[in-house]
């Protein structure tokens, strides 16, 4: 039998990332915070909060997911235990960390706030989600809200009173909201009345919260086809000092694969009354206030499942006892009649993959959360202006690159628990089916590719590129003399420098091959991922070895030194399919014709 499912928060990877990689004490001095942060503030709320998910959320995980939502006449109560979680995290303050202190919150930055994402995503990714599309509802509505429509939802939001929900998916609209048919209807008082269908709307009715605030992708009656007739409106559940429930409804609940203890909604807007959210016709650049912090909460999503999926499979290949090691096993005396799992090769292999990918990919997503921060809140304006570059190019690349491999990890990690990681009580079965989603929702990862290459590459130049290739030289400069590192230096430099080539040589072609974008965007999405990740692995290896070398080091940075090692030996490679991939023109994929599929 395989070890059951639990959850232990990776508190020492953390303080790493932040403390030593990041240097989270000085960043923190540098960025213009209304309360200063110091490590004793962060290390409290990090220990408090992964008490909250080891001992709270995480025996409601499995649960949750058996129990899923239940509808009944338009009303959704949640799993059991939820509603009591919620009513805790609130009364820690933690659904307003990253609130702005007059709005009653804490304002603490992007970086930390991805504690929680991390933390509480892990244990329970369900019961996450709840936070997560408020936390982004709150932020839409405080960018582009008026004074009024800040005071009388802001607020709550931040408090966790009220969540909110994003609308925007309808029967004939994903990807392309464009073709979407939900209408608003001016009103003589200047409100908007709104009539339509919006499916897969998530936590879009439930019992934690006491009113839910839905922002929602309209079509103002009247305005032109297509994107740019598109308009937000803030619709609350019970507006505002009304006692009578506004015209929205949950019509029914989606039966979906997997983060069952959250509801997916159809939600029916019957007259619904609404407010406008920034001006008319730009309801897209308002939503993406939503939709930029729900890419960045997405790839770390695929950074916790791996995490979660990695800690199950790595204790079952501890304990299960399978076979004989080949060239004599690490196992101590007496034998056991077989030997564990993790003396196998091929086991190790899998573990190195999850390990290597969890660990890169956790480091680069709380440095992107930190340019998030130096661009808004660094004074000097030409600190903000590269940070905020830095974000624009690879927000996609995170957001695909750390789901599509945080799916792979958690495969490995059922492959690794053989037919025990099968069974549904196993655990590692629930992270399979929950991590799955990432790679779909706010803009599935092929859209994130054509982002990458299209808008952020092809759309300036290059210019982008060319800066996150400066600062990754930085890097690559300091340690290139260092014998243990050099060959890694060596490799990602090289890598630089054809990823350059290849983004000079797509510049040139784009534009008499329309469809080159979609026939290459993937690939170039893989290398710049690869590369961002290698970028990172040298700078950990790096602190560690350094450790090493002065004989202050221990098991953890020995680990991380063999985690880097196998990173370049064995998923390093896979930018040379890439890179050829990539550079082909965009005949191969569009040839055939459409009947011959």
């Amino acid at each position: 039998m395989s070890p059951p499912a639990t959850y232990k928060a990776p508190l020492r990877e953390l303080r790493f990332v932040l403390n030593d990689l990041l240097g989270i004490d000085e960043e923190m001095k540098a960025l213009r915070l209304p309360e200063p942060l110091v490590r004793e503030d962060i290390d409290a709320l990090m220990e408090d909060m992964a008490a909250f998910a080891e001992e709270v959320l995480a025996p409601l995980n499995q649960s949750a997911d058996r129990e899923g939502c239940t509808w009944r006449d338009g009303e959704v109560a949640t799993p059991g235990g939820f509603k009591a979680a919620y009513d805790m995290f609130r009364g820690k303050g933690w659904a307003g960390l990253g609130a702005a202190i007059e709005h009653g919150g804490r304002a603490w930055p992007t970086v930390l706030t991805h504690l929680v994402t991390e933390l509480i995503g892990s244990a329970n990714h369900s019961w996450l989600m709840y936070h997560s599309i408020s936390r982004g509802g709150y932020e839409c509505i405080r960018a582009n809200g008026t004074p009024a429509q800040q005071a009388a939802y802001v607020p709550h939001l931040a408090s966790g009173a009220w969540t909110s929900s994003m609308c925007i998916t309808e029967r004939e609209a994903g990807t392309d909201v464009g073709l979407l048919r939900t209408v608003a209807v001016p009103q003589p008082d200047g409100s908007y009345r709104l009539t339509g269908l919006k499916r897969m709307v998530t936590a879009a009715e439930h019992d934690l919260a006491d009113n839910i605030v839905h922002l929602v992708l309209a079509r103002i009656e009247d305005a032109p086809e297509g994107a740019r007739g598109l308009s937000l409106f803030i619709v609350p559940r019970h507006l505002p000092g009304a006692a009578e429930r506004n015209g929205v409804r949950c019509e029914g609940l989606e039966d979906k694969m997997g983060i069952r203890g959250t509801p997916t909604c159809w939600l029916r807007l019957d007259g619904a009354r609404g407010e406008l959210l920034n001006t008319a016709g730009n309801g897209l650049v308002a939503m993406f206030v939503m939709m930029n912090i729900a890419r960045l909460a997405t790839g770390m999503q695929g950074v916790n499942q791996a995490e979660a999926a990695y800690q199950l499979a790595r204790d079952h290949a501890r304990t299960r006892l399978q076979g004989r090691g080949f060239g004599g096993a690490r196992v101590p005396e007496p034998r056991p009649a077989a030997d564990p799992l993790i003396v196998h090769a091929d086991v190790r292999r899998m573990l190195l993959v999850q390990k290597a990918w969890t660990e890169g990919s956790r480091a680069l997503a709380y440095w992107l959360a930190l340019q998030v921060d130096r661009s808004k809140l660094h004074p000097e304006p030409s600190v903000r202006r590269e940070a905020d570059e830095l974000v624009s190019l690879l927000t996609p690349v995170l957001k695909a690159f750390a789901t599509d491999n945080g799916y792979a990890s958690t495969t490995l990690a059922q492959q690794v628990m053989g037919g025990w990681g099968y069974l549904d009580d196993s655990g590692v079965h629930q992270y399979l089916r929950d991590v799955r989603v990432g790679q779909i929702y706010e803009g599935a990862n092929g859209i994130q590719g054509q982002d990458l290459l299209g808008r952020k590459i092809l759309g300036d130049g290059g210019a982008r590129l060319r800066r996150f290739l400066d600062v990754v030289h930085q890097v690559l400069e300091k340690n290139e003399a260092h014998p243990v590192l050099q060959p890694w230096v060596a490799q990602t430099r090289t890598l630089c420098v054809r990823l350059d080539a290849l983004a000079r040589q797509l510049i040139a072609r784009a534009p008499s091959h329309p469809n080159q974008v979609g026939a290459s965007g993937h690939s170039c999405l893989r290398i710049v991922g690869v590369l961002a990740l290698a970028w990172q692995w040298i700078g950990m290896a790096s602190i560690a070895q350094r450790r090493i070398d002065v004989q202050q080091s221990d098991a953890f940075d020995v680990a991380k030194v063999a985690t880097a090692r196998f990173y370049f030996a064995h998923l390093f490679p896979e930018v040379e399919q890439h890179l050829l991939v990539a550079a082909q023109d965009d005949d191969a994929v569009m040839a055939l014709d459409a009947d011959f599929f």
